[in-house]
């Protein structure tokens, strides 16, 4: 679906078989066109595979591919790469070691596998998102059972150019803990979206993670769901003296209902 500035539609397309077909992720492409990941049960090997649809600029179908065995894969995040290529992420039962791995996907401009690598440990992993580093290599995010603090934690995976894992971090705590969403930062780090259970005030709380460029944390914050009648009455920095919001620094809002948010704005 493709909209103009005001949200008005201007084409639909659809794509898919008979069976079961979902799209995850879209990214415009370089030559005005648009790549699309997700799943289908209707074409490939298994049970549901990995599938990739590129598109020209009307969104008219150019070619597709799938991915993945004879279990369930899926892709839920692509990236078009440096060399014109695509780098997907998403999970997979058909290769790696556990009940659902991490799934990393490399292909050439026209779709065509060029590798691939799956991570994670004997119990349920997932990818996200996914980017290309300025080091030529991908930073990878998603969600861990097989390692980490809790149920479930938030997952960062860095690799280099041909998908070979240089380091991983988990961040959580005793509860469950997902990461949705991976930035590169200014500063040669990354900053993590994702959702909490086990910090913050409510059932599940939005969770905001940085790091540096290894991983390591730097900040986090939880960002719990307000009250929509609640009304700000001020803004402190970290030692109590009234501000304004400054990008990349620490804010304390005050609201009239006594809730407290600690917030970074990122740039």
């Amino acid at each position: 679906l493709k909209t103009d500035i005001n949200g008005t539609e201007q084409w639909a397309q659809t794509f898919g078989g008979s069976v079961f077909d979902v799209g995850n992720c879209v990214q415009q492409t370089t030559d005005g066109g648009y790549v699309i990941v997700g799943g289908t049960n209707s074409f490939g090997n298994g049970d549901r595979d990995a599938y990739l649809i590129k598109t020209d600029g009307n969104g008219v179908e150019q070619w597709n591919q799938t991915f993945g065995g004879v279990d369930f894969d899926l892709g839920n995040s692509v990236r078009q790469t440096t060399d014109g290529g695509y780098i997907i992420t998403g999970r997979t039962v058909s290769f790696g070691a556990g009940n659902k791995d991490v799934y990393l996907i490399k292909t050439d401009s026209n779709g065509t596998e060029q590798w691939y690598k799956a991570f994670g440990g004997s119990d349920f992993d997932l990818g996200t998102a996914v980017h290309q580093t300025p080091d030529g290599g991908y930073v990878i995010c998603g969600g861990t059972d097989s390692y980490g603090a809790g149920a479930r934690d938030a997952y960062l995976i860095k690799t280099d150019g041909n998908g070979v894992e240089l380091w991983n971090e988990t961040f959580g705590g005793s509860s469950f803990e997902i990461a949705n969403s991976v930035q590169l930062t200014s500063d040669g780090g990354y900053v993590i979206i994702g959702g909490t259970d086990s910090y913050g005030n409510g059932d599940r709380d939005v969770f905001l993670i940085k790091t540096s460029g290894n991983g390591n944390t730097t900040s986090i914050f939880n960002m719990p769901i307000s009250n929509p009648n609640r009304r700000l009455e001020k803004v402190v920095d970290v030692i109590g003296r009234q501000t304004k919001p400054q990008p990349n620094n620490i804010i304390i809002e005050i609201y009239d209902d006594g809730t407290v948010e600690k917030k970074i704005i990122v740039e």
